[in-house]
């Protein structure tokens, strides 16, 4: 029998922070680090940041279209990539909770 397997989103409990210092912003190929804002990343090729060093454990897209995403997936997948899809609005809002939080520490 061929192997039928998927793209499934799981959903898994992470430290929005964490995710900030270590991922990649990209449309198709390029992008820019999330934790230094350094521009023209290849999630295909740069592993870390040329700017800050940090390495590189998530990605995420603009890209809504499901097609676009799966493509991403695929490449990470071919390429034995070790990094990790993040939903770009579940980033923005776990960013966004901590930001709220920060405004009201004295």
């Amino acid at each position: 029998m061929a192997d039928k397997k998927t793209f499934v989103r799981v959903w898994t409990s992470l430290d929005p922070n964490d995710i900030k210092k270590h991922l990649l912003l990209i449309d198709d190929l390029y992008g820019s680090c999330a934790n230094c804002k350094q521009l023209g990343l290849n999630y295909l090729k740069d592993k870390e940041c040329p700017g800050c060093k940090t390495s590189f454990k998530y990605v995420t897209t603009n890209l809504k279209g499901l097609e676009d995403v799966k493509k991403i997936l695929n490449r990470i997948q071919e390429l034995n990539l070790k990094l990790t899809l993040i939903e770009k609005e579940d980033y923005l809002q776990a960013t966004a909770k901590d930001a709220v939080k920060d405004l009201f520490k004295s």
